[in-house]
């Protein structure tokens, strides 16, 4: 996986260049082998331009000898040398196209794959904090600005390496006349260095826009429901069309910058055609060189003409594509700036855990956690309730090992978080979240989790525990009954239950739950809270309790209030010596059934 990122802030010119060849590095004697195919075209073509305008101008009766590679032919055996310079250089331009696919392929691939990993490997923290569907967005438009920029820079190669071979022969044939086209060339690139710039700064703000657009989508797309509710569709919908209009005028502003590069260039290679039929004149006239000449390198000159405008095209191409590009770089190198912890030290059992002192706040934000201290012994069930906002998610993504205390220390029998390996970790533990997140799969994939070591008896197990084994033998498909995206197939109840036998499928040690009976019915609660309730003594449970009865089954419970821990005791301890105990649990919105 590479990891090399260049910030261009300090020098955006000499940047694009250097990440455009950190994307052919791998690749550099597949990027060779291109650029020797189109010079070797560009002789090619060349030689056949020089064949023809010899065979042409011997047709016109002119006493002119046919001379090509140092050798007279006749007419006929010139024309079919021209036709075999031809297929040689359809062969020569076929396989730099193939070799360029085929590179361009596994860069795309490579740049997906490296974006994918660099996510799936950040801390939870930047994953969490990331704007909607960042994944999606950086997937689609920076792979696609990624490989545009790799397929701008690949179209250079072949027009600078088919160009470099055409002056080669034409300073053969006429050294002032390809000085003078080499003058042009560089004069007509450093005249229209603006608009290029002008095209990938409008380019950027495109880019920007349409992020944006993507994001909007994807925000309201997940509120239909309450769009529909709260009879707010207009006003989605001129959200929505101001977004598309700004994308649009903006995308319309870069294409028209991109599209005024071929034929300013056009315009000036014609001027300098002119200049040039000048200067080939004045050497005609001076005999310095013949008729034959002339033409050639007239000819010559005009096709170096049509690939330097390939050129400004290409590089025009580039420089829209750069911005998308950025947005790769940019969601990688944030990703890789604060990857996951993964720990040196391996655990095979989830002792006393312990919370020691611990102070945690959001960057920019108060503290949410404020001097918490304490202890949760194995086989314990513990509940934490406190009003919203008081810290409970928070402290439960700490003891997960999602988040770091900024002060303080969490262990887990005795070993600090931050030390304990992640892979010996996650084999523990098991979370079951208030939304009861589903795969686009089948009940089966859902419950196993990408974890093939769960059996078919775990997953049926973990279905009976769950309470969710009658349902699945109601289906007609059974495990294998899809449960469409993010579970729509299914009730509310029914993904829940269907998470809670993930999360017992791994047999975990430490089970944390966020209220993970809100969804059910009654009857489906009480089985749920027995379920629960059969873990006692043999895993560590952590409850975020949002209902008075999810309380019944726990050993002991956590009151959090304003990110204090202001009381840790049985039920009937708090009942009997704390009287803010009922005052908190009307805070908290705790209620009987």
């Amino acid at each position: 996986m590479r990891s090399e990122r260049t910030n261009t802030a300090t020098n955006p010119e000499r940047n694009d260049w250097r990440r455009v060849w950190r994307l052919f590095r791998p690749h550099h004697l597949q990027t060779a082998l291109i650029a020797v195919l189109a010079f070797l075209g560009g002789v090619v073509e060349a030689a056949f331009l020089v064949a023809v305008t010899q065979v042409a101008l011997s047709l016109t009766g002119d006493d002119i000898s046919l001379d090509f590679a140092g050798r007279t032919f006749s007419t006929g055996t010139a024309l079919a040398i021209a036709a075999v310079l031809v297929l040689v250089r359809a062969v020569l331009a076929l396989s730099s196209m193939a070799a360029s696919s085929n590179l361009l392929a596994k860069e795309s691939r490579h740049l997906r794959d490296d974006l994918a990993d660099s996510y799936l490997r950040a801390s939870w923290a930047t994953q969490h904090a990331e704007r909607s569907d960042p994944l999606r967005a950086a997937l689609g438009a920076g792979a696609a600005g990624a490989r545009g920029a790799m397929a701008s820079a690949l179209a250079l190669i072949n027009a600078t390496s088919n160009l470099t071979a055409l002056l080669i022969v034409a300073a053969v044939l006429n050294p002032l006349a390809t000085l003078g086209i080499i003058v042009v060339l560089l004069v007509l690139g450093w005249v229209l260095t603006p608009l290029r710039r002008t095209v990938r700064s409008m380019s950027r703000d495109a880019v920007h826009t349409g992020l944006d657009l993507s994001s909007a989508v994807t925000e309201l797309g997940s509120m239909s429901r309450e769009m529909q509710v709260f009879g707010v569709r207009e006003r989605f919908s001129e959200r929505i069309s101001a977004l598309i209009g700004e994308e649009t005028r903006l995308s319309l502003r870069a294409d028209r910058a991109t599209g005024a590069l071929a034929p300013t260039y056009t315009a000036l290679t014609y001027l300098a055609a002119l200049c040039g039929i000048f200067i080939v004149s004045v050497a005609v006239t001076g005999g310095t060189t013949t008729t034959t000449g002339v033409a050639a390198v007239m000819l010559v000159m005009l096709r170096s003409m049509t690939y330097g405008q390939s050129i400004q095209s290409a590089l025009g191409a580039l420089k829209g594509s750069l911005p998308r590009l950025d947005v790769l770089d940019d969601t990688i190198e944030r990703y890789h700036a604060d990857p996951a912890p993964i720990g040196t030290t391996p655990i095979d059992r989830v002792g006393t855990i312990d919370f020691g002192s611990v102070n945690f706040g959001y960057a920019g934000d108060r503290d949410v956690l404020h001097d918490v201290s304490v202890s949760i012994e194995p086989g314990e069930i513990v509940g934490i309730i406190g009003p919203s906002g008081s810290g409970k998610s928070t402290l439960v993504e700490l003891l997960l090992g999602l988040r770091t205390a900024r002060d303080g220390t969490v262990t887990v029998g005795g070993v600090d978080m931050g030390d304990i390996e992640r892979a010996s970790w996650s084999e523990l533990i098991a979370f079951v979240s208030q939304d009861a997140l589903l795969l686009s799969g089948s009940i089966d994939e859902n419950i196993r989790f990408y974890r093939p070591d769960i059996t078919a008896e775990r997953v049926e197990a973990a279905a009976r525990a769950a309470r969710i084994a009658d349902d699945i033998a109601d289906m007609p498909d059974g495990f294998a009954t899809e449960v469409g995206e993010r579970g729509s197939r299914l009730s509310g109840g029914q993904r829940q239950r269907v998470a809670i036998a993930r999360a017992l499928a791994g047999t975990p040690q430490l089970l944390v739950l966020d209220e993970p009976t809100s969804a059910l019915d009654v009857r489906s609660e009480a089985l749920i809270r027995q379920s629960i309730a059969d873990l006692k003594g043999t895993t560590t449970v952590v409850i975020i309790a949002h209902r008075i009865s999810t309380l019944d089954v726990c050993d002991r419970i956590l009151i959090l209030d304003r990110g204090r821990a202001t009381a840790f005791d049985t039920p009937a301890a708090l009942e009997r010596d704390d009287p803010s105990f009922r005052e908190v649990l009307a805070l908290s919105g705790l209620t009987p059934n």
